[in-house]
Formats: C-alpha cells, structure tokens, sequence
C-alpha cells in the first residue's frame, strides 16, 4: 500500500505533527477520493518505526506487520457489511443479512484494546469507517471515549456525512477536509490504473478518482449504457418494465445515474454546460427543452433520499419504478 498521489502533501504534514497531534480525527470529503486510503496511510505513518518526511518506511517490521494486516496497534472498525470495495452484500447462500450499521459491542470492545499498553511503546490508531453507520448507543459509548482519550491513542473517523454525527462527538475531534484531487492528477492516476475512458469516467464520478476507476469497469459501462437510454427515451422511460428484477446494487447505481443525469438537465436548462454526461450533449438538450425546471429540482430532492435509503431493507424495483415515473413527470412537460 501506498499513499495516493493527491494525498501525500496531507498526509506527510498531519504525520509530521505525530509529537502534537489530537487524540481525534474526521476525515470528510466526498465519495470516491480515497479517504479511507488516507486513514489507512496516516495510521500505518503513525505506527512506522522509521518514518520519511512523515510518511511510512514501508520497511520496518511495524510497517510490514500493518500491510499484513496484523497490527497489534491498529484497528480498524467497521459495519459486518462492509468489505472491500464497499460491497454490502450478503455472503452467497447466508441466511441473514449482515449488518449495515456499527454496533456498540463493536465500540465497547475496543476497550479490552486501548486498556493495554501498546505492542512497541508507541502509538496505537483505531480507524471507524464510516462514522454516521455509528448506531445511537455506539455513538454514545464512542463520546465517553473521546472525552476521556487513552493515552498514545488516536482514532480517526472517516465519514462522506460528516453531519450525521452527533455534534458532540464532532466538536471532539479535529477536522481534515479530503478535497478532490486537480484534473491532470487524476487522470494520470486513472491512466496508471489502466482505466478505460478516464475522461468520460472522471466527469461522471464528478472528480473522484476512485469512484471513476469502478465507473470505467466495463460492467458499470454497460449498466449506465442502459440507464441513461432509458433516461433519453423521447416518450418517456419505460418504468415497470426497466424495474423487472432490480436489486440493491442495481438501484444504488441507478440513482447515481438519475442524480448526475437530473443535474446536467439543470445545468443545460439553465442555459448551461452538462458537467457529468459530456457524451450525451444531444439527449440532454432534447430532453431538457421539455422538462420542467421546477420539478427536477423536486426530483433531485426525492433522488438524495433514496440515495440516503438505498442501503437499507426496501423492495428495489418498486423504488425504480417510483423514480422513473417522476421522472416522466418532470420531463415531459
């Protein structure tokens, strides 16, 4: 593992603080930057024996132990959900779903951890990702830690919506802002990662890097292909039968594409450039003369909350069919 290119500067200026840092961090910043990349980064610059200009050896048996993944000081929380590539599915042939929140026993464990002493006399991190899936009792068990911070502990929280946390626990912590990285940067890294169509992916994913190397994976490709044709339907989308057979991962990136889509319908309405589907500069404009500005900004609102819902129990299609009929609504005049 290594620092992503548009982190380095962050991360070897918070590291280089390590003599004064706070016993607690948000990291913030939208989706698809790399911000648990960055948590994982600023931990193992932490735990390095040997640290270079605040960043990790990548040498040292502390920095060999954590690309092991067996730290004793470190630990990272998370929901039983998540995995990498925040893939929240159920297990093939599971029975139950696994949970999509932190719960507090998951909290209350990390004290047998930080009432030890740490392995080499050094610092020990506790990385919880991401933050707002705190439930209420871990979010409370959570605050009686960080009002009575374990010595040579720091935990860094990682949160897209940092205001979903509860204000006590944020005025506990000191802010580090993720911004998206500039242009050249992140094309050259997509580059690096063999990234098909990084210009097209970087504007849908609005920037983020991460988030456009998943968008230019060729399945992705496909399933936009299809959303966005039906999105361009000059008599409207066809919603019961685009809905037949939605799951979870479907909607979620449905709604992504619909929320982008919305958008750049806006930004043209308005006598704008699209900013997400550069590529479909002809179905914006033709769909755009239509619609109506006040209701695609009502269906942007009814977008975020099923972006904000997705994660939960609901029956998909009937969410994709609800979706695309107000999307009708609002476009065809």
């Amino acid at each position: 593992m290594s620092a992503l290119p548009w982190h380095r500067e962050a991360l070897s200026k918070l590291a280089g603080r390590r003599d004064h840092l706070p016993h607690a961090l948000l990291v913030s910043g939208r989706t698809g930057i790399g911000k648990a990349a960055f948590a994982r980064e600023f931990a193992k610059s932490l735990l390095c024996e040997s640290p270079r200009e605040g960043l990790a050896c990548d040498a040292c048996a502390s920095c060999n132990w954590f690309e092991q993944g067996n730290h004793p000081d470190y630990r990272e929380v998370l929901p039983e959900a998540a995995e990498e590539g925040d893939d929240d599915a159920p297990a093939e042939g599971s029975k139950e779903k696994k949970s999509l929140v932190i719960k507090i026993g998951q909290v209350r464990a990390l004290g047998d951890l930080v009432s030890l002493s740490t392995h080499r006399a050094g610092f020990r991190v506790i990385v919880i990702r991401p933050a707002e899936a705190l439930q209420i009792a871990a979010a409370n068990a959570l605050l009686k830690t960080l009002e009575e911070p374990p010595p040579s502990t720091v935990i860094v929280l990682v949160s897209d919506r940092p205001a979903r946390l509860l204000a006590t626990i944020r005025s506990r912590c000191q802010a580090v802002t993720l911004r998206v990285p500039p242009r050249d940067v992140a094309l050259a890294w997509l580059a690096a990662e063999g990234a098909g169509e990084p210009e097209v992916s970087l504007a849908l994913a609005g920037g983020a890097p991460l988030l456009a190397r998943d968008l230019a994976a060729p399945e992705e490709r496909e399933w936009r292909r299809r959303v966005v044709g039906e999105l361009s339907r000059p008599d409207g989308a066809h919603a019961l039968a685009f809905a037949t057979g939605f799951d979870r991962a479907q909607l979620d990136r449905t709604v992504l594409w619909m929320q982008t889509w919305v958008h750049d319908l806006v930004r043209v309405k308005t006598a704008g450039e699209p900013r997400h589907h550069r590529d479909c500069v002809p179905a914006l404009k033709q769909k755009a003369r239509r619609a109506r500005l006040e209701a695609l900004l009502a269906l942007d609102r009814d977008l975020v909350e099923a972006r904000r819902l997705v994660a939960h129990p609901l029956n998909a299609r009937l969410v994709a069919e609800h979706l695309m009929m107000a999307y009708n609504r609002a476009t065809l005049g």
